[in-house]
């Protein structure tokens, strides 16, 4: 199953633990009784019983259900359920096991080369053999430059080709350019596609590797007008949102999706892996509520079964009592991090002083004190910090008001006019500091750029705020078209490869680096950290590498936080991981007499 959302790679140790208090200015972190960590329960399933529905909330429809051409979070957290890949991360352990593969792949000693032995009774929900040149296709569309695989692709540049061993449909090789230390984890997590839905006419088995590479490096959609052709229509909504080609090897199966309202998925009743791992619910419905005060509302009246608390005062105030409405509370550690990005390519943010003025200026304490009630931690980097990789020696910024001015009149910010704004010559043309936060419906996000806009008026900076629906606001994002935003990283549990997010190559098209982060030297660590197999040497590039970012502070680090649920206690092994998307709600169950959903 996928691990991750929009991705940032780290790892983590297999003992978490996590600070409930906020992290104060000193490396330590306090913690509190009063919001402990839900620790992870013994499986609970004696007695378990097959039935009901799981009702979960969303803030947002998702964009796709393709693994390759989308990575939005709302998304990932509906096709865990759908896709599998070739191994899947334990989520107790972290360590890879096989799923979809017989064992780890054997990798030759030059790293050039990995070679997996395929389980023969692995089936798609249709009942359609998965082979490998399932695979071998799924690497074809990720590859092809012209599909909206941007995310995913920078993690494939290197693979040169995959092949059948031997023409055996159920032993593959992927054959790399050169090593890459994360090239196991990305083909280990390679969510496979059906090539008998997705490509009936077997159009890819035109595109050679050779033809896929340069295109790759061209981008000529008239020389490859095949691939442009081939990328145009598994691009389109349709081939990612009806069931007749959202079809996956997983547990469940798209049933049907009611645009902007719900997405029903059913139990794939020929799922071929029940043994290991059970769907109990005969359906997960992924029930779309913007407003987080009427999806609070909706779990209190029996509506939602499950809910992420994206307000902290909803969880520690309003859901005070939850066994009064037949809910529990849980508060899980899922590495992610909050931070401010600065569109790097506006005139204004295109300064580093006026970054540092702009981190000088958050009082971060203050915010997550009045906002997240003190559940968080401060943090400078965007490595978890509690991973072994995380460069500990960089300093934190404190909320410094005189600091901030200081550094925009060394900028050439002055109010000129006496209008109480800033302003300067830029490009030959009189600029008031006046600029807009973007930001998707989410509340908290809300509460936390008003509270900046305040804080930014005692330097003379005007600040509004835009809002837009999430699929908007992602377009937005995407092609780099605001001025800052409010964002956050859900983090994996894989090794750290920050390429995607950070490198230069990424803020083309619609890469991952949308705050347009340019730096030779940053871009250099970056690709010496991916040809980088001993993790003390990589601490070190990744080391340097974090204090270059922090010298630039292209984005302003904020803090991490744990995530808070509510969820109906009707449920039993309802286990909490230490992971993203940390439930696996295949693996709850509800007795006979107290299931709500009957058939």
């Amino acid at each position: 199953m996928k691990n991750a959302k929009i991705f940032l790679i780290l790892v983590l140790s297999s003992a978490l633990t996590f600070s409930c208090g906020r992290k104060k200015d000193t490396s330590e972190s306090n913690t509190t009784a009063q919001f402990p960590i839900t620790e992870l329960q013994p499986v609970d399933t004696a007695g378990s019983e097959y039935g009901d529905w799981i009702i979960k909330h969303e803030m947002s429809d998702a964009e796709k259900l393709n693994p390759i051409v989308t990575n939005d979070a709302t998304a990932t957290g509906i096709m865990i359920y759908i896709f599998e890949n070739l191994l899947e991360i334990d989520r107790e352990t972290y360590e890879f096991k096989p799923l979809i593969a017989k064992a780890m792949p054997v990798i030759s000693d030059d790293h050039l080369s990995y070679t997996y032995d395929l389980k023969e009774n692995v089936t798609f929900s249709d009942g359609k053999p998965l082979t490998g040149e399932d695979i071998i296709f799924t690497v074809k569309v990720i590859k092809n430059p012209f599909t909206d695989a941007q995310a995913l692709r920078n993690y494939f540049l290197d693979v040169k080709s995959v092949e059948l061993v031997d023409g055996n449909k159920f032993k593959v090789r992927f054959n790399m350019v050169k090593p890459y230390f994360r090239a196991i984890v990305a083909l280990n997590d390679l969510e496979i596609i059906p090539k008998h839905v997705l490509d009936k006419n077997n159009e890819t088995d035109n595109f050679t590797w050779d033809m896929l590479n340069e295109a790759g490096k061209t981008f000529d959609p008239e020389k490859f007008a095949g691939m442009k052709k081939y990328a145009d229509l598994i691009n389109k909504e349709e081939m990612s949102r009806s069931p007749e080609f959202v079809i996956g090897s997983g547990p469940y199966k798209l049933e049907k999706w009611v645009t902007g309202q719900s997405i029903t998925l059913v139990r794939n009743e020929n799922y071929w892996n029940k043994s290991e791992l059970p769907n109990y619910p005969r359906r997960i419905v992924f029930k779309t509520i913007k407003d987080q005060n009427a999806a609070v509302v909706a779990a209190k009246n029996k509506e939602v079964d499950q809910l992420q608390v994206i307000q902290p005062i909803d969880f520690v105030e309003n859901i005070k009592d939850p066994e009064k409405f037949n809910l529990k509370k849980s508060l899980v550690i899922e590495p992610s991090y909050n931070y401010i990005a600065w569109n790097n390519e506006h005139p204004i943010f295109s300064d580093k002083k006026v970054r540092w003025a702009m981190a000088y200026a958050i009082d971060r304490n203050s915010i997550v004190d009045k906002i997240v009630y003190g559940m968080g931690s401060n943090i400078q980097s965007h490595i978890f910090f509690k991973s072994k990789f995380i460069n500990n020696d960089l300093p934190v910024i404190p909320y410094d008001i005189n600091k901030a001015k200081t550094l925009l009149t060394e900028a050439g910010w002055k109010d000129t006019d006496g209008d109480g704004i800033l302003d300067k010559v830029i490009n030959g043309k009189k600029t008031d500091f006046k600029f807009t936060f973007t930001n998707n419906t989410n509340p908290k996000r809300k509460k936390v750029i008003l509270i900046l806009i305040e804080q930014l008026k005692q330097l003379g900076i005007q600040a509004d705020i835009q809002e837009y629906e999430w699929s908007v606001f992602l377009d937005k994002v995407k092609k780099h078209n605001y001025d800052a935003c409010f964002a956050g990283w859900q983090l994996s549990v894989t090794a750290d490869d920050p390429y995607q997010i950070w490198h230069s190559s990424q803020s083309i098209g619609e890469g991952s680096n949308y705050f347009s982060y340019k730096n030779p030297e940053s871009d250099k660590l970056l690709e010496e950290n991916r040809l980088t197999f001993d993790d003390e040497k990589r601490k070190e590039i990744l080391g340097k590498w974090q204090q270059i970012v922090y010298d630039d502070q292209p984005v302003t680090f904020l803090w991490s936080e744990p995530v808070r649920y509510v969820y109906s206690d009707r449920y039993r092994n309802a286990r909490w991981y230490a992971f993203p998307d940390s439930p696996l709600l295949n693996e709850w169950w509800v007795p006979a007499n107290r299931q709500l959903y009957k058939e």
